[in-house]
Formats: structure tokens, C-alpha cells, sequence
């Protein structure tokens, strides 16, 4: 009798703890309660934007519009600085949310590291609780709780949505590969309202730049509204609309910009899914 009373139990057990798909988090957050280290109480997120973006087994996380004591930009008014970005692949096993750090601009020894947390997450809120260790942190506890963003618009069209890496880009004289590009890896994800790309060097661990923006597909133009961009780090670019035209076939597209000096080419990464767009 002990034993069919334990069988059920087992099972749901089981049940409870097998690995999960991906897409159950798909979507872009924006942080409003955190508690790192020491402290013993929640901070609330109201001189620093803090975003974690999450598709198909992908996530970035990202700091901007700081205007925390000794960030802010004195010299121009308004404006605040970039402050960081991190990202790399997830996984859902266990009843756990596993991350495994890809880049980190503020502690390259992070990279290559994987991290369990304890994980809720429902169509209006994200949270995660753990602990992350590297050279520069610790046995470091990272607690975490985050408001979905949307958007009062629908997407238009969805051809866009998924994980995507760069294999070519012309930016006027600069060429993706070259120079200060040369040995970079570009990841961009789509998943509405939001887009998110970041540059780095996956063999030395050098982290590039990281932008985002608010975005808009209607099957042939990308419209862009600037988030945050690090490479003008005082936040001159927020705000800025950009758009771009998409062509795409067999799960590549090119977009094109910038009065002709913008080119780049991006393929769909494994496993990320997403409507193709038919041109």
C-alpha cells in the first residue's frame, strides 16, 4: 500500500523537476527590486534601467540611464551613461533557471562560468534567486525581480522574432572580421517590444559594445527607438529613430541602412524559432 501511495508522489516529482522548454521565458523585463551581496533589504530600481531579455534559450542583461551618485554626467545635463552589459545561454532543468555567461562587461573571469538559480516567472513578472561566483565575485548572491515590458501596439509582423548572429557587416569604412571587429561575435534577438545585440570575443573574453532599442516590423522595415547604445556612453543616442529595410530568405535576412553605409547579413541561430519573412 506504501508503495502505490509513493508511486504518484514519485511521479509528480519527477514531473515537477524534468527540464522545461525554453520559451517559457520568452520576453524582455525591466528590473524593479533587487538585492545583491550583503544586503539585507530590497533596493528598488530608481536611478539605474536594468533589462534581461530572454528567447529561445538566449538572454542578455543590460544597465543604462545611470544616474547614480558619481555616474552621472555632470557635464551634460539629462543625459546618463551606459553602465554594463552581460548574456549567454540558458537552459530550464530541474526547476532551475541555468545560465551559462557568454560575455560580461564588467568581469571577463565570468565568462564560461554556468549559474543555477531558483526561478518564477508569469505573464506579468520574472524573478531569480542564487548566487554567481567569479574572480572579481564571490560566492556572490544575486536576487532579482522584474516587470515584463510591453508595448501598447502589437507587432505588425513577426518575421524578426528569434536569436540571430552576424556573418557579414559593412558599417562605411569598417568591415565586420577587421580591425577592431576582427575575431568578434555578434548575437542580436528580437523578441517584442525589444531588441538587444551585443559584440565580443568569445576566445578573449573582450566585450565590444551592447545596444537596444524599441522596436517595429512590418514585413520589410525595421523601425528602431534607441534604448541605449555604449558606444556613445553619456546616452546622446536615446531616443533616436532609426529604420532600416529587411530582405530575408531561407533563414537569413540583410538589413540595410544608414544611407547606404550600413550593410549587415545575419543567419538564424539553432533551434531559434520565429516566422520566416517572405519577400
Amino acid at each position: 500500500m506504501k508503495r502505490l501511495l509513493l508511486l504518484p508522489l514519485v511521479a509528480c516529482l519527477v514531473a515537477l523537476l524534468a527540464d522545461e522548454p525554453v520559451d517559457k521565458l520568452n520576453g524582455a523585463f525591466r528590473q524593479t527590486r533587487y538585492k545583491y551581496g550583503a544586503m539585507t533589504k530590497w533596493g528598488t530600481r530608481d536611478s539605474v534601467t536594468v533589462i534581461k531579455v530572454f528567447r529561445d534559450g538566449y538572454w542578455l542583461t543590460a544597465f543604462y540611464d545611470d544616474k547614480r551618485q558619481g555616474r552621472y554626467d555632470e557635464k551634460s545635463p539629462g543625459i546618463r551613461s551606459f553602465n554594463g552589459a552581460c548574456g549567454g545561454t540558458y537552459a530550464l532543468k530541474g526547476g532551475k533557471y541555468v545560465e551559462k555567461v557568454t560575455f560580461y562587461s564588467w568581469d571577463s573571469t565570468a565568462v564560461g562560468n554556468t549559474f543555477a538559480f531558483d526561478y518564477k516567472v508569469s505573464p506579468n513578472q520574472y524573478e531569480q534567486y542564487g548566487v554567481m561566483t567569479s574572480d572579481k565575485y564571490k560566492d556572490f548572491p544575486i536576487n532579482e525581480v522584474a516587470e515584463r515590458i510591453s508595448s501598447p501596439e502589437p507587432l505588425k509582423h513577426p518575421g524578426l522574432e528569434g536569436v540571430w548572429f552576424m556573418q557579414e557587416g559593412v558599417w562605411g569604412s569598417s568591415r565586420f572580421g577587421e580591425g577592431q571587429y576582427k575575431g568578434m561575435q555578434v548575437v542580436k534577438i528580437f523578441t517584442y517590444p525589444m531588441v538587444v545585440y551585443a559584440y565580443y570575443n568569445p576566445i578573449t573574453r573582450q566585450f565590444n559594445g551592447a545596444g537596444g532599442a524599441r522596436y517595429q516590423f512590418d514585413g520589410k522595415t525595421l523601425t528602431e527607438t534607441n534604448e541605449f547604445w555604449s558606444w556613445q556612453e553619456n546616452g546622446a543616442r536615446k531616443g533616436k529613430v532609426e529604420t532600416f529595410r529587411i530582405t530575408a530568405k531561407d533563414g537569413q535576412y540583410v538589413q540595410e541602412g544608414w544611407s547606404g553605409d550600413l550593410r549587415e547579413v545575419w543567419a538564424k541561430a539553432p533551434g531559434s524559432g520565429g516566422i520566416a519573412v517572405k519577400n
